[in-house]
């Protein structure tokens, strides 16, 4: 067991903001790791070198220079499962800092079995989420029976047939503003406990912005619920939209990566914008293949199409002619969702006919604008090569 200069830091810290007095944290060598004197980090502490060699519960220092490094006060053990990690300085007259020794000591302890807990926690998260990211991300011919038997020592048994949602969390594009970082945290947590409570059998990992659902395998119709009721939990408690895509039956455990790649492409095709929130990989159509074509020939497209058009009225006329098409061409409906006038829709669209050389209204160039809007989507606005 290990005594980081991390956890010792924060204790120093806790415990100075309830208690002012002079503490140190040493570790088994005898080095200072922490102290309420940071100009003492990194000496060497005779005293506390003493108490872990000689396995002492406690040690006095009556005056300074008694021992090398150490100033008059107490030092005590710090034991985790009856071994000590390291020794907890406490500087001062003895008859003065007893009293208070003693409830430093106990805070002490009670912190770093806390912190202690805490780090074991994210450890073991953090080889759970590499073993499913290894799970969903390798090649099929390595999810053999040695592989099997790993996860089976972390607890979780990947023969189970499950299904793949991946999730995020949206909020009118300030995802990246620390207020929304800690709400979307929050969020996430909470999608976590949900899932597991569901099921004991569901699993779950971070890949990088997207919590990956690992749900036990059930129909269409009922995972559609499924996602419906963590949507709904999600958002009457928290300030976000929750966006889901999730992929189609595969055939067993060996070929959950076609599961992932199925589920990433339909959480591609959800459109937040028009609260298309929740997309099956099996409803898909032009978005199945898009994600092959390179970025610079999508580019290429959208700009040939849009020649002359600068960055934002690309955007623009995107959002228009996306609305436009979700609406099934219907000029009262798209103008509703737009919040203009039919005629000032009527107006643009001409104008983008016009400059373009594809009339929007027909059924013939609507197909190239389809492309451009799926191919947009997908770069997320970015048109720089």
């Amino acid at each position: 067991m290990h005594l980081s200069e991390q956890i010792a830091s924060n204790i120093v810290r806790e415990v100075n903001s309830v208690i002012p007095i002079k503490i140190n944290i040493i570790n088994p060598d005898g080095i200072i790791i922490a102290s309420s004197n940071p100009a003492r980090i990194g000496q060497f502490h005779e005293a506390a070198h003493k108490v872990v060699s000689e396995k002492l519960d406690e040690l006095t220092v009556r005056y300074d220079g008694e021992f090398k490094g150490a100033l008059k006060g107490i030092n005590y053990s710090l034991r985790l499962q009856g071994i000590i990690v390291g020794v907890l300085g406490i500087t001062g007259e003895y008859d003065e800092i007893y009293k208070e020794a003693q409830i430093i000591k106990r805070m002490t302890e009670l912190l770093l079995e806390n912190m202690y807990s805490v780090e074991q926690k994210q450890i073991r998260e953090n080889v759970c989420n590499r073993y499913l990211a290894e799970w969903l991300h390798g090649e099929k011919n390595n999810i053999n029976n040695e592989f099997v038997e790993r996860g089976r020592l972390l607890g979780f048994d990947i023969t189970v047939p499950r299904r793949v949602m991946v999730c995020s969390f949206y909020r009118n594009g300030r995802e990246s503003d620390l207020d929304s970082m800690q709400v979307i945290e929050k969020a996430e947590k909470f999608l976590k406990k949900m899932v597991s409570s569901i099921d004991p059998l569901n699993l779950y990992y971070k890949s990088s912005s997207k919590l990956v659902c690992i749900v036990t395998a059930i129909k269409d119709e009922s995972l559609m619920k499924l996602a419906l009721e963590l949507k709904r939990q999600v958002e009457e408690r928290y300030d976000v939209r929750l966006i889901i895509g999730i992929d189609s039956m595969v055939e067993d455990y060996t070929s959950m990566q076609t599961a992932l790649k199925r589920a990433l492409k339909a959480h591609r095709a959800c459109k937040p914008s028009l609260r298309h929130d929740i997309q099956f990989y099996d409803d898909l159509c032009m978005e199945v293949f898009t994600d092959e074509i390179s970025k610079i020939t999508r580019i290429e497209f959208i700009r040939r199409i849009f020649k002359g058009f600068s960055d934002e009225e690309i955007r623009e006329a995107i959002n228009l002619l996306e609305t436009f098409y979700d609406n099934d061409g219907s000029i009262c409906k798209a103008a509703e969702k737009l919040y203009v006038h039919k005629n000032t829709l009527q107006y643009k669209l001409k104008k983008i006919a016009e400059s373009t050389g594809y009339d929007p209204r027909s059924l013939k160039n609507s197909s190239v604008f389809c492309i451009a809007i799926q191919f947009y989507r997908d770069l997320s606005g970015d048109l720089q090569f």
